[in-house]
C-alpha cells in the first residue's frame, strides 16, 4: 500500500470519534438526509435506524432545513461556525435562505480560565506577567471560539488589551478541517448534483481563511496597515499595535473606550450627532473599498466603537478583504459606465474580467445582460437610502450573477456583504442618508486614478513581465521536452468523463458479491463440521456461532440492498 494511503487510513481512524460526534449532531437536528446523500450511514448509531420514520422527521417538520443546519453548525463549534460564515459570503453557490441563516451564526462560547490565559501569555512572551504589566483583569472583555480578550495596564501606564488564542483550538480546527476535506471528497464522489459547489475548493479556501484568522501576527499586520491608511483621519481611529508583545498566539493592542455603534440610547445621551456619525462611517467605508482596496470584512456592531471625540474606532482585524489591482481597475471602469449609463461597457467589462463561463453564448449574453443591467440599476440611481429596502443593492446584482452563471471572485462578495452590513448600521443612525452622494467623490477619485491611460499602462507592464517570465523559462521547457522525447518518456493522460457513477456501482456490486461469498463460506464451513461436532462440545458451539454470525451478516447484506433501492 502506498504511504499516502496508509496516512489517510491512520488519519481517518484518528478522527473517527469526532466524525461520529458530527453525525450524531446532524441526526439530532433532523439532518439524516445529508448522511444518506454522502452514503456514510455506517457511522450512524444503530438506534437511529430502528427509530420509526415519523419520529426521525419530527424535527424536520418543526424547523426548516437552513435553520436546522445553522443550529447544528453552532453546536459543532468554531470550525463549523466559521465555515458557515464563509458560505454566507458565497451567494453565488449557496441558496439565499441558507445565506440568511448562516449570516446569523453566533460565535459565542464560554470563556476559558484566566489562569490559562496568563500561562499562554508568559509562555509566548518568555517573561512573567508581572514584569510585562502593572495590572491584568482576569475577567475577559469578550470571549469567542478562537480567542478571548483581557484588559491590562502596561508599566508605562498605557491601557491595552491582550487577545489570547484559545488553548487547544488549533488541534480541534485541524481535525475538523481533515473531516471537511473528507466530506468534500464524498460530495464530489456521491453527489454529482452538487458539483457546482466545488466542495474541495471551498474547503481549501476556508482552510486558508481560518489559518490567517488564527495567526495574530497577520492580524497585527492588518491593523498596522489600517492605521497607516487612516493616519491623521478625522473619521476613524485605529488602535496602536504593540508588536514587541505580539506573537502568533498573543496580540496586544491599545484599549479603546467607547460605545458600540448600535447602542443608540448611549450615543444620544453622549450628545453624538447620529447623522454626522453615519456620514463619517460611510466615508470610511468608501475610502477602504474605493481608495485603499483594503477593507474590514467583519463589520458587526461589536467591532465598531464610537469614541468620546465622535470618531469611529475599529477593533478586531482578523477578517479583512483585499481588492486586486485588476478589480480596482474594473471598479473604476464600472463607475464610468454607471455615470454614463453605458450598460454595453459594463457588459463588456464582465466578459473581459473572465466572469462569463466559456459555454455561454456571448452574443445572447450581451443582449440579455444589457437589458437586465438597465432594468436593475436605473431605478436605484439617485434614490436615498430610506427609499430602498435593505439588501436590495446586493440582492439585485447577485441575482444577475446567478441568472447568468457568472463566476465572481470572493472579494466582490465580501464587498457586497460589507456594503449590506454597513447599510444596516447606518440606516439605524440616519435613515435619510444618501449613499450615492457620499460615494461620488471617492468614485471620481478612483476614476481619475484608474484612468484609461493609467489602466492601460499597468496592464501593459503586467503583460510585459508575464511575457518576460515565459521567454526566460522557454529554453528550459523546450530542453526538458526534447529530453523526454529522446528517452521515450512522453506520457499522454486521458480522463474519461461520466464514468464515476458506473465505477461506484461496479465497486459496490463486487463488494456485495465478495461479502456474499464470505457469508456462504461461513455457513457451508459450519455445516461441514456438524458430524465432527457431535462428540465435541467446543465444536458444537463453533457450529452454533458460525450459523448465527452467517445469518446476521446475511440479514445485514439484505437490509443494505433494500435500503439502496436496488433489490
Amino acid at each position: 500500500m502506498k504511504p499516502v494511503g496508509l496516512f489517510r487510513i491512520r488519519r481517518t481512524y484518528r478522527n473517527l470519534g469526532r466524525f461520529r460526534d458530527i453525525i450524531n449532531v446532524f441526526l439530532k437536528h433532523g439532518l439524516g438526509q445529508i448522511i444518506e446523500w454522502l452514503e456514510i450511514e455506517q457511522f450512524a448509531p444503530i438506534r437511529w435506524w430502528y427509530k420509526p420514520l415519523h419520529k426521525r422527521l419530527e424535527r424536520e417538520e418543526a424547523v426548516n432545513l437552513p435553520e436546522r443546519l445553522r443550529i447544528a453548525l453552532e453546536e459543532l463549534g468554531p470550525t463549523f461556525i466559521k465555515f458557515g460564515q464563509l458560505l454566507a459570503t458565497r451567494p453565488d453557490i449557496v441558496p439565499r435562505e441558507y445565506v440568511k441563516a448562516f449570516d446569523s451564526l453566533l460565535d459565542q462560547v464560554p470563556p476559558f480560565a484566566s489562569e490559562q490565559a496568563r500561562r499562554i501569555i508568559e509562555s509566548e512572551l518568555q517573561a512573567p506577567l508581572a514584569e510585562l504589566v502593572a495590572k491584568f483583569d482576569d475577567a475577559p472583555l469578550a470571549a469567542a471560539s478562537i480567542a478571548q480578550v483581557h484588559r491590562a495596564t502596561l508599566w508605562s501606564g498605557e491601557e491595552v488589551v491582550f487577545k489570547v488564542r484559545r488553548p487547544g483550538i488549533q488541534e480541534v480546527i485541524k481535525q475538523d478541517i481533515d473531516i471537511l476535506h473528507r466530506v468534500a471528497d464524498l460530495i464530489e464522489r456521491y453527489v454529482p448534483d452538487l458539483a457546482f459547489l466545488n466542495a474541495r475548493g471551498l474547503v481549501e479556501e476556508f482552510e486558508q481563511v481560518i489559518q490567517e484568522e488564527m495567526d495574530f501576527l497577520r492580524e497585527a499586520e492588518n491593523a498596522s496597515r489600517f492605521r497607516a491608511n487612516f493616519e491623521g483621519s478625522r473619521e476613524l481611529y485605529v488602535p496602536k499595535v504593540f508588536l514587541h508583545l505580539t506573537t502568533e498566539q498573543v496580540l496586544v493592542m491599545e484599549y479603546l473606550e467607547g460605545a458600540r455603534i448600535d447602542d443608540l440610547d448611549r450615543l444620544r445621551e453622549a450628545g453624538v450627532d447620529l447623522d454626522k456619525l453615519a456620514r463619517r462611517g460611510s466615508e470610511v467605508l468608501f475610502k477602504m473599498i474605493l481608495t485603499d482596496g483594503f477593507f474590514h470584512a467583519d463589520p458587526h456592531p461589536g467591532n465598531f466603537l464610537v469614541l468620546s471625540n465622535g470618531r469611529l474606532g475599529f477593533v478586531d482585524f482578523g477578517v479583512v478583504g483585499r481588492i486586486r489591482e485588476d478589480l480596482l481597475d474594473a471598479m473604476g471602469s464600472t463607475f464610468i459606465g454607471l455615470l454614463n449609463r453605458d450598460y454595453d461597457a459594463l457588459t463588456r467589462q464582465s466578459i473581459n474580467l473572465g466572469f462569463v463561463p466559456e459555454s455561454v453564448d456571448l452574443e445572447r449574453y450581451r443582449q440579455e445582460m444589457r437589458g437586465d443591467l438597465e432594468n436593475t440599476i436605473e431605478p436605484l440611481v439617485g434614490r436615498k437610502l430610506s427609499q430602498i429596502p435593505p439588501m436590495v443593492y446586493v440582492e439585485r446584482i447577485m441575482g444577475l450573477a446567478l441568472k447568468h452563471h457568472l463566476r465572481l471572485p470572493r472579494e466582490l462578495f465580501l464587498v457586497g456583504k460589507c456594503l449590506v452590513l454597513f447599510e444596516g448600521l447606518f440606516r439605524r443612525l440616519s435613515p435619510e442618508l444618501d449613499f450615492f452622494a457620499i460615494a461620488r467623490p471617492y468614485a471620481r477619485r478612483l476614476i481619475t486614478q484608474r484612468s484609461i491611460i493609467g489602466t492601460f499602462t499597468r496592464k501593459l507592464r503586467r503583460e510585459a513581465m508575464d511575457l518576460l517570465d515565459v521567454a526566460s523559462s522557454l529554453p528550459r521547457e523546450i530542453h526538458l521536452a526534447l529530453r523526454k522525447l529522446t528517452r521515450n518518456d512522453i506520457q499522454v493522460k486521458l480522463h474519461l468523463m461520466g464514468l464515476d457513477p458506473y465505477v461506484r456501482r461496479l465497486d459496490r456490486a463486487s463488494n456485495r458479491l465478495t461479502f456474499a461469498v464470505i457469508i456462504s463460506a461461513i455457513i457451508v464451513g459450519s455445516s461441514i463440521i456438524i458430524p465432527a461436532a457431535r462428540d465435541a462440545a467446543a465444536l458444537q458451539w463453533l457450529v452454533i456461532w458460525g450459523f448465527i454470525v452467517g445469518i446476521l451478516l446475511a440479514l445485514w447484506l439484505i437490509i443494505g440492498i433494500m435500503r439502496s433501492g436496488m433489490l
